[in-house]
Parts: C-alpha cells; structure tokens; sequence
C-alpha cells in the first residue's frame, strides 16, 4: 500500500514535466489564491472531491495549484501544499512560502467561509419572510438581508434574532422548502447555524443552540 509521501510524489510527477525527479518536479507548481469550497457545489447526498495529491477525501477546500510548464492543474488540500511547500504566486509575480504563505491559505479560508455563510443567510431570510405571517418578524429579517446586504455583517442583536428564530422554524422552513421543490442545501445551513456561527464570531459571540 502506498504512503502519503508516495501518493503525492506520484501524482505530481504524472502531471508535470519533469518525470523522474520530484524536487525540480514540485518547483513547476505554484497556488495562485484559488480556493474551492466544496459545500458550494456538491450535492449533499455526494461525497465531496479528493486532493488530487494525497487522494484524501471528502474535503470542504480545495486549492487550485497550477504547473508553469505545461499549464496543467490540480485541486488539493492545504496540507498538500504546506507539505511539500508549493508557493504561493501574487499578482506582481512574487512568490510567497512557509508561514507567511499559511497565513494567507488561512485568511483565505476565513474570506470564502464568511461568503458560503452569507449565501446560506440569504436563502434563509428569503425563505423565512415567505413562511412567516408575523410582519414584525419579518421587518427584523428584512433588516437582517439589509445589514448583511450591504455591510457585509449582520449587528450582534440581528444576528442573536435571525440564529434564534431560524431554529424555532427550522421544521417549518424545511417544511416549506420541500413542499415547493427548493433546491436548497440543508447540511450547509445546519453547519452554518449549529457549528460554523462566522457571522457571530466576527463580533466575538457564541451561542449555542439546543435542537
């Protein structure tokens, strides 16, 4: 059976130029600050892609590293390139590695995990205002999409409001999204309000809820 190590030293060799000897090989490659979040496009009843090095599974972020020789690609963890120290190339063409290059794999995270967050926080505002008959609630949820809409950020007592009440009516918008066919991705909302809460944090709050 073959190791980590091996996996990827094969992988890579195969799509690079240089065929036998993996240090020039991995020299070729370079991540230029495309992220994949998985969540996004992957059917909840699918498992998500692989690194296309290591052959791990299942995993949320891809980053897209490119090979300056023969313009193939791969999609990988970011174990995968901190492992083996691909670098990281900015647009004015230098090339970032070790921590300073981990630093920015990671803010780069934090940026695409607060966007998922806030697709998901739109489809369930949209979808709450249509379920809901309270039209004070619904003023709140309005200026929930507001606030999110155009700072980006929902203020601490929006967001308690919108996380608390999207868990009383959780049967119900579920309810209300099968009925009408809605192709919306429910283990990316239950992750986003039971375990991620990227909205909150940014306001350093933690909640949570019980169900």
């Amino acid at each position: 059976m073959e190791n980590y190590t091996d996996k990827c030293k094969k992988n890579l060799l195969k799509y690079s130029m240089e065929k036998e000897n993996y240090e020039i090989a991995v020299n070729e490659w370079y991540f230029n600050n495309e992220v994949i979040d998985n969540n996004e496009f992957t059917d909840i009843n699918i498992s998500r892609p692989s690194c296309e090095l290591c052959e791990h599974e299942d995993l949320r972020w891809q980053f897209v590293i490119f090979n300056v020789n023969n313009n193939n690609q791969l999609k990988v963890g970011s174990s995968c390139i901190k492992k083996f120290n691909i670098a990281l190339l900015e647009k004015d063409g230098r090339k970032i590695y070790g921590k300073d290059r981990n630093s920015k794999i990671n803010k780069l995270i934090d940026l695409a995990r607060i966007s998922s967050s806030n697709k998901i926080t739109f489809q369930v505002l949209n979808e709450l205002c249509r379920i809901n008959k309270d039209l004070e609630q619904n003023n709140m949820f309005i200026e929930c999409w507001t606030q999110l809409k155009v700072n980006g950020t929902i203020e601490p007592k929006l967001a308690l409001f919108l996380i608390n009440n999207f868990i009383i009516m959780w049967d119900a918008f579920v309810e209300a999204c099968e009925k009408e066919g809605i192709n919306y991705d429910m283990k990316a909302a239950n992750q986003m309000i039971r375990r991620d809460y990227g909205m909150l944090r940014k306001f350093g709050s933690k909640i949570n809820p019980q169900r």
